[in-house]
């Protein structure tokens, strides 16, 4: 190519650079996917497979690990302020849509009932507050876990592909 451009009088394009981010965003980044997204998906797994818990134990448990996938995203985007990780913004957004996918089909797993007694009017003696029960996880729960696992690896990928060109 060079000589070709040169042989007309044209200089050859120049490569573009590959982007450089702080390596302190990566780092940042590779935390909250450890110990937010990651350590959340996988707490849900075993949450909702735990034949120990169930019931509004169980929920409250889904809900804590779920809550920690939300921070570790809002986190994220946070860190990544106007772009400083090229892809990550999207990537972000597709994650997102995943972990709502995840909650959205763990939460299908509870059913709360309203509360129920004896009605004898001695206080609450008698009465008592809403029940939670729970099925056992579908296919289509695991699916849309493993999803947002995917999402999530490929946060990952796109992190460790910039690892080498960091700026310290």
């Amino acid at each position: 190519m060079a000589a070709a451009c040169a042989s007309i009088g044209l200089t050859p394009p120049a490569a573009a650079e590959p982007a450089r981010v702080p390596c302190g965003v990566l780092d940042q980044v590779r935390e909250s996917l450890d110990n937010d997204i990651n350590a959340g998906i996988g707490g849900v797994r075993i949450v909702i497979s735990s034949p120990y818990a169930s019931g509004a134990a169980q929920q409250r448990d889904t809900n804590v690990k779920l809550a920690m996938i939300s921070h570790g995203v809002h986190y994220l985007e946070d860190v990544n302020g106007p772009g400083i990780v090229p892809g990550l913004a999207p990537a972000l957004v597709d994650l997102r849509r995943a972990s709502d996918d995840m909650r959205d089909a763990v939460g299908a797993l509870f059913v709360v009932s309203p509360s129920y007694g004896y009605g004898l009017g001695y206080g609450n003696y008698g009465n008592y507050g809403p029940t939670v029960s729970n099925a056992w996880p579908q296919p289509s729960t695991w699916t849309a876990i493993d999803y947002a696992d995917q999402k999530k690896d490929d946060i990952y990928a796109l992190v460790n592909g910039f690892q080498g060109n960091c700026l310290p």
